[in-house]
């Protein structure tokens, strides 16, 4: 029993160190060029260290405007757009970047301070009016938001949060150049299970536009966003001989063709080793469903066309994307040389009307999940259980005659 309770325990802080909380971040500057970001992946969980070392110093932040909001999930940004429309606007018209998944951002008040800012803390209600600002010094202005948890509406709340942040920067984000940071201490929203978490990568890449997202790709019907960098294996007699991974770096256009049947994404590199590099996805329509064809390349001036290896990716209605957080793999038709194309992790969605934003998305994974397959296999063993205890207690049988008081006794005759 010790031994169970010690594994019980175990297990317990094992878990808890790993399934880690994750809020949205959302960055902006008003002030400087709408360039040189790094890439975000909505795929990725991003510890604080990276946030602030990486995606953070991109700013190069000399004054940061922290909204804190007590709770804040990627819902609250993917189904309430019109209720943060200032934070949209800035977003759009600023040097902005959008995190979906960050361990414990507001950590940057403990942290930032032995970094030689200027603290300072705005709770809910209070006034401007007196704020103190060290010139030629670095500033962190801390500005607590109204509680949401504690309002009855959700929308209301998260309209009031974004009032008070126009109100605030209204009155002082002219004062300085403020990088400004708009996130929460806690997820509103709780994952159960790995199912929602796939459903939740779908929400995070509608829940802002994807300007200047590299790894983002797109004509006027299609869009393809991809979580690393397609990978191109070559063999030899079934033996890896090579394997080239194209840059985002080296991308040079998009383009392609849109038509009511049919639909091409035409995505073109300048690569140092190959040269031209061309990439293009078909896809088809069929009665309002929609399939990818294949891919045709142009590598070292010779064309490939490379099919689904594992699994198809057809049947999926028009209007919704389809999302893969795994690796999927594509190979040429040509029998003379094998070469394998890796997609690890996409999300993609033609013939739609929306060139910026995905729509719903249609996961690889499935309905049909581990914890669902165990769920049904132990109720299943419990109905079992049951229907037999029931057809035992139906099988047994009772004496169909008893003593009569006022009659002969019933003799039962026994042998030794």
């Amino acid at each position: 029993m010790k031994k169970a309770g010690l594994l019980v325990i175990f297990s317990a802080l094992f878990c808890g160190t790993f399934a880690k909380d994750t809020v949205p971040v959302l960055i902006w500057n008003p002030t400087q060029a709408q360039s040189g970001l790094p890439a975000v992946s909505a795929l990725q969980y991003i510890d604080y260290g990276t946030f602030q070392g990486k995606y953070l110093q991109s700013f190069k932040p000399n004054n940061i405007l922290l909204f804190e909001q007590d709770a804040l999930s990627i819902e609250d940004l993917s189904s309430r757009p019109g209720k943060l429309h200032h934070v949209n606007q800035w977003m759009e018209n600023s040097h902005s970047l959008y995190l979906p998944n960050v361990v414990d951002p507001t950590h940057l008040a403990h942290d930032l301070p032995s970094q030689g800012y200027n603290v300072v803390v705005l709770e809910p209600g209070s006034s401007t009016a007196g704020l103190q600002l060290k010139q030629q010094e670095k500033n962190l202005v801390i500005v607590k938001l109204p509680s949401t948890l504690t309002n009855p509406s959700r929308s209301h709340a998260i309209q009031k949060a974004d009032e008070v942040m126009e109100s605030v920067i209204s009155k002082i984000g002219e004062m300085e150049d403020f990088t400004i940071i708009f996130t929460g201490r806690t997820p509103s929203v709780k994952l159960q299970d790995e199912f929602e978490q796939r459903v939740r990568i779908a929400r995070s890449l509608q829940a802002v536009p994807e300007k200047g997202l590299r790894n983002f790709h797109n004509n006027s019907c299609i869009l393809l966003y991809l979580y690393k960098n397609i990978t191109f294996n070559f063999y030899k007699n079934e033996t890896l001989e090579n394997s080239y991974t194209i840059s985002e770096s080296d991308w040079l256009s998009d383009s392609g063709e849109c038509r009511p049947e049919a639909a091409k994404l035409l995505m073109k590199y300048n690569t140092v080793e190959y040269g031209k590099f061309n990439i293009q996805f078909n896809f088809k329509n069929l009665n309002n469903e929609w399939m990818l064809e294949g891919v045709k390349t142009l590598i070292n001036n010779q064309q490939e066309f490379f099919m689904l290896m594992n699994n198809d990716i057809s049947g999926i209605p028009i209007g919704m994307s389809y999302s893969c957080s795994e690796k999927t793999y594509l190979k040429n038709n040509d029998t003379s040389k094998s070469i394998v194309m890796v997609l690890d992790g996409f999300q993609v969605q033609p013939f739609s009307s929306n060139p910026t934003r995905f729509s719903g998305s249609w996961d690889c994974v499935g309905f049909f999940t581990v914890p669902i397959w165990c769920a049904l296999l132990v109720t299943l063993l419990l109905l079992f259980i049951l229907f037999s205890g029931l057809y035992m207690l139906g099988d047994i049988k009772t004496m169909d005659r008893f003593d009569d008081p006022k009659g002969k006794p019933i003799m039962v005759a026994t042998a030794d």
